[in-house]
């Protein structure tokens, strides 16, 4: 796959990212496509396997693929690996940050549930967490200090947490449990389109959570040059922030039509902020 089939994948499936993405400069923005993508390929693997099993094949496909490609061998040809090595060899992308990303992935190919609060909290630092730090580098040319990194790790969360939300409706449509409750949730209840409180009270948690990390990466004040990537959460705050209050319905979030989008990102961008 061509950097530029790369961007069409992201742009067909994942708009946020492709509109951040193509604030980069022309070298940066190929390689976020790339590396989108390959998001894009393992987020996929539940929706497109049978059983668990099938999904730690292709989990473990895709481990080998980027074990390769650090050690300096030839990459995989394959539409998404030859992109994602030019990516991984010019910024310098650590190993550790895309291990600890397919390790997080694992819990979605082996089930609906998330147990816990905390491996929730690892699930959202592992996936969107270190999928933002790795762009963040892309942008930073590599190298990046240790402020930006928190940042990008801290809004990296928010961003992913949002997305989870946002997500809620089509998860539990699919049978999925993705969010840690006190209290086991009445599948019926959330059939019908209600939110059960044991839901709001984890979600509020969570938003708060979410909100209290965005505030902390605005105070480190991140570089510009990371700019592009930080932006793939700006509508974090606009999720977060219902969700942290009483009576937030999941099945009553209306999608931003295509003209606000455009509207609050290009706010963004030209005064700033998360």
């Amino acid at each position: 796959m061509s950097h530029d089939a790369c961007e069409s994948l992201v742009r067909d499936n994942d708009r946020d990212r492709w509109a951040t993405a193509r604030l980069a400069p022309p070298p940066a923005s190929a390689r976020l496509f790339a590396l989108y993508a390959f998001n894009l390929e393992v987020a996929r693997i539940p929706s497109v396997v049978s059983e668990p099993m099938l999904g730690e094949i292709r989990l473990q496909w895709w481990r080998d693929a980027l074990a390769e490609i650090h050690d300096g061998a030839v990459p995989r040809r394959h539409e998404v690996v030859e992109p994602l090595a030019e990516a991984i060899s010019a910024a310098a992308l650590p190993r550790d940050l895309f291990e600890a990303l397919l390790d997080a992935r694992s819990y979605d190919a082996h089930g609906p549930a998330i147990g816990d609060r905390a491996l929730f909290d690892a699930y959202v630092d592992g996936t969107a967490g270190a999928l933002m730090r790795l762009a963040a580098r892309i942008c930073a040319g590599g190298a990046m200090s240790e402020p930006d990194d928190r940042a990008a790790r801290l809004a990296g969360w928010a961003g992913g947490a949002a997305a989870l939300i946002r997500a809620l409706p089509a998860l539990y449509a699919r049978g999925g449990d993705p969010i840690p409750t006190e209290a086991e949730l009445d599948r019926n209840t959330l059939a019908e389109g209600v939110t059960p409180e044991p839901l709001r009270e984890a979600l509020r948690g969570i938003a708060a959570d979410g909100l209290a990390k965005l505030a902390e990466a605005r105070t480190l004040r991140p570089s510009a040059e990371i700019r592009p990537a930080l932006l793939a959460a700006w509508r974090a705050g606009e999720t977060l922030r219902p969700a942290a209050r009483p009576g937030f319905e999941v099945f009553r979030q209306a999608p931003p039509s295509e003209f606000v989008r455009r509207g609050g990102l290009l706010r963004r961008v030209f005064f700033g902020g998360l």
